[in-house]
């Protein structure tokens, strides 16, 4: 016998809803949901995917696909920075090219030349181009970063929307990206990356004591840790020092929010380890909307099962961690 030669399936949210609402017996095997089941099965459906960020269930392996490795661009003297599109910061993405200027640039010049357009060493066996509407962000003489966006196709020159606010000299590193981070809803590690793409770890702390047990927050200096703060809209984060060289950028490895479920025909944004907990899972959580009393036992059971299995998905990712009742 022939097998498929296919590793593709998926699975939209409408057909998830679906399936959620059979299971859970609120329509019947050959019946097609209305509008309402549909619209009450995609809060139901985004409600419990959001559930799933974050390290609070003790399952990092189950999340292991929303990894990001994030770079935050620092600034001079500026020690707390948040993370997320909504930020006026524009200053962390999950990927972004450099190059140098080629020749010395003014205060106030808009058209800056540029060595290249494109970058292949930040991301080795990629090339990041530049293009229209790109944020950029030049090295200045002061020893600051001028942010900007790219206005039209850049060649050998790259016209910026905002001037420069101090020279800029043949050899300031030139950065640029499309997209900003979105808000982390854990920052797993980070480290201090040179000019050279040498790294130095930092330690992360979450708890506002182990902080401000830093004496000289104002002293300049490369930082050593990082106070991280998860907050609604962004991820702050806060250096034990003023940076004062802007060569260099933190990294990140984070875990990134779920995404949203917006429109019927959005894929799932889950491997297809996760399709069977979700689909009863989900039709557990739309039991109460159309049904009196508790849910049938089976449901429970097969959704604990299904989320247990889903729970192990590469258990080699994850920490270590005491239950009650458990040797």
């Amino acid at each position: 016998m022939a097998t498929s030669g296919s590793w593709t399936y998926s699975i939209n949210r409408n057909e998830l809803i679906t399936a959620a609402l059979r299971v859970a017996r609120i329509i019947g095997k050959d019946q097609t949901p209305d509008a309402s089941h549909i619209s009450t099965g995609a809060e139901a459906l985004n409600m419990l995917v959001k559930q799933f960020q974050g390290p609070i269930d003790a399952a990092f392996g189950r999340k292991a696909w929303t990894r990001q490795r994030v770079t935050l661009f620092l600034a001079k003297g500026q020690q707390r920075y948040l993370i997320g599109p909504a930020s006026t910061d524009a200053r962390a993405t999950t990927r972004y090219g450099r190059t140098t200027i080629s020749a010395n640039e003014a205060s106030g010049q808009t058209v800056l030349s540029v060595t290249s357009n494109t970058d292949t060493t930040t991301y080795p066996g990629t090339t990041v181009t530049m293009t229209d509407a790109d944020i950029i962000g030049i090295e200045q003489n002061d020893g600051t970063i001028h942010w900007s966006t790219i206005s039209g196709t850049p060649g050998a020159t790259a016209t910026i929307a905002v001037a420069l606010t101090a020279a800029a000299d043949a050899g300031n590193y030139v950065w640029w990206f499309t997209s900003r981070a979105q808000r982390p809803v854990l920052i797993e590690s980070a480290s201090l990356r040179d000019e050279n793409y040498k790294d130095s770890p930092l330690t992360l702390y979450t708890e506002v004591e182990d902080y401000e047990s830093f004496s000289d927050k104002t002293a300049d200096g490369d930082p050593s840790s990082l106070l991280v703060e998860y907050q609604r809209i962004n991820t702050a984060v806060t250096c034990d020092v003023q940076p004062n060289d802007v060569t260099k950028v933190v990294n990140l490895s984070v875990l990134y929010p779920t995404e949203d479920y917006n429109a019927s025909t959005d894929d799932i944004a889950f491997p297809q380890e996760a399709y069977r907990a979700l689909k009863f899972m989900l039709g557990l959580d739309l039991w109460p909307e159309y049904k009196e009393g508790d849910p049938p036992a089976s449901l429970e059971r097969r959704a604990a099962q299904a989320k247990a299995m889903f729970d192990n998905l590469n258990p080699e990712t994850t920490t270590l961690f005491f239950e009650p009742g458990r040797e």
